[in-house]
């Protein structure tokens, strides 16, 4: 096989992550449970969702809730001042439905190999939801977290979005 066939080869394996920025963090999803990445739309608060859920959007007909994603990783929000040119409204597809939260900017759709993803530490474990990290990659210099959209909302949270939105 010659270099550049293996070289292609290499390219058609892995996994393609959407990468993004969360105040001073930088976070990925995989592509295939992306459905959308929209500018912000209007956003309708619902009483009674809770502190993890910003509100719901209405997508085509569709009712969306929009998690608080800063609350849901334990992070501290930070808007940037090019916060909103730059901010996003990512929408991902899980098992137990469709779900959005704002991001300070999508920086790009990269290609990794699995091999280069590392375990996350045992110190993301300690906070009590150590599923929610699928494992860190570093990606155009930067130290990536990746995420496991299936189990980014808690299930008592999701329960009560699937009430509401659908």
């Amino acid at each position: 096989m010659k270099k550049y066939e293996r070289a292609y080869e290499r390219s058609r394996k892995g996994v393609q992550l959407v990468t993004f920025r969360l105040g001073a963090e930088y976070y990925g999803v995989y592509v295939s449970k992306v459905r959308e990445i929209l500018r912000p739309i209007e956003l309708f608060p619902v009483p009674g969702m809770g502190k993890d859920i910003e509100g719901v959007i209405n997508l085509r007909g569709e009712i969306i809730p929009v998690a608080k994603l800063h609350l849901l990783l334990g992070t501290a929000h930070t808007a940037s001042n090019d916060a909103p040119r730059k901010r996003r409204m990512v929408i991902l597809e899980a098992s137990r439905g469709s779900f959005g939260f704002f991001v300070d900017e999508v920086l790009e759709v990269t290609r990794i190999q699995t091999e280069e993803m590392q375990a996350s530490p045992d110190l993301a474990k300690s906070e009590g939801r150590p599923d929610v990290v699928t494992g860190i990659v570093k990606v155009s210099g930067r130290m990536v977290v990746c995420l496991n959209s299936e189990k980014l909302i808690p299930d008592d949270v999701m329960a009560k979005e699937l009430a509401i939105g659908g």
